[in-house]
């Protein structure tokens, strides 16, 4: 037999070269991998205080829905110390605690961007506050002003810091 180029019985089956493996990885990888772990570390831990720092808001927004169910006269006269036990959870003691009256409605409406408190619901927190149940019925609707207020600013408040 001649040396023919070109005769079938010369040619090899095709070699497939092997795959590339995945491991190890490159050094870009562990870099991109590095940086996936520590973006996601910084969001945990963010919103692990994020929730952390807003868990009066939860706790009080509970006790008002609590407050919405029980008897009349009793429940709403806790509104106003919700109010003010959600606010010092938020602000320094020295800023919220001697607010009172006017004061302590303007606090609130600047505190959650709203005019509600200036405007009548906070009239109805001082009667509950100073005046007692009987000098809001439930009857002529402000109560229910107050309380939708209430809930309100317990969803909205904003500290100056953006904290709460």
């Amino acid at each position: 037999m001649e040396a023919n180029p070109g005769n079938l019985q010369n040619l090899h089956d095709i070699v497939v070269p092997a795959d590339v493996a995945w491991w190890p990885l490159a050094p870009g990888w562990y870099v991109v991998a590095g940086a996936v772990t520590v973006a996601l570390a910084y969001i945990v831990y963010r919103k692990l205080r994020q929730v952390r720092k807003n868990r009066y808001r939860v706790l009080a927004l509970r006790e008002l829905a609590d407050l919405r169910q029980g008897s009349e006269t009793a429940a709403m006269l806790q509104i106003p110390v919700l109010l003010k036990r959600a606010a010092l959870s938020a602000w320094p003691r020295e800023e919220v605690a001697a607010l009172s009256g006017a004061d302590w409605h303007r606090f609130l409406d600047r505190t959650a961007a709203t005019n509600r408190f200036s405007s009548g619901a906070g009239q109805v927190l001082d009667s509950l506050a100073y005046g007692g149940a009987e000098a809001v019925t439930a009857s002529d609707g402000k109560l229910e002003g107050a309380i939708e207020a209430a809930e309100f600013w317990l969803n909205h408040h904003r500290t100056e810091t953006g904290a709460g």
